[in-house]
């Protein structure tokens, strides 16, 4: 009888101090709440594709753009030539990263040309000329 009475407190001194120990003990430390340069350089690349604009983008970027772009995964072999491509290098799904990030968008789209309007930390925003 007495461990079905003192069982809720229990189970909720081990939930407490789980808490501390497992994934949730990042909550309570400041820099998981810090916004690093290459999420700022993410959201400056972002920034540079007008609203209502086709865009190419890696999936770290893609339902931010979603919202108010024509979007289309850049790991999806095939797709239109989109007006912009905003990939982040660091999130590529290929294998290997691509060394030179231009030449890589001119083979995906052969005969579309690209011009580089952002690059920073790795983190690229290319317009269609």
């Amino acid at each position: 009888m007495a461990t079905v009475r003192y069982s809720p407190a229990l189970m909720l001194a081990i939930a407490a101090g789980l808490a501390f120990w497992a994934p949730l003990k990042h909550l309570w430390q400041p820099q998981t709440y810090t916004i690093s340069q290459h999420v700022r350089a993410e959201d400056a690349a972002m920034a540079k594709v007008p609203g209502g604009a086709t865009v190419e983008a890696t999936l770290t970027m893609l339902a931010s753009l979603a919202a108010r772009t024509d979007t289309f995964w850049t790991g999806n072999p095939g797709g239109p030539a989109a007006q912009y491509i905003v990939f982040d290098n660091t999130k590529s799904i290929d294998n290997p990263k691509p060394g030179n990030v231009q030449r890589w968008v001119e083979h995906r789209h052969r005969g579309v040309r690209y011009r580089k309007i952002y690059s920073k930390d790795d983190v690229y925003v290319f317009r269609r000329s």
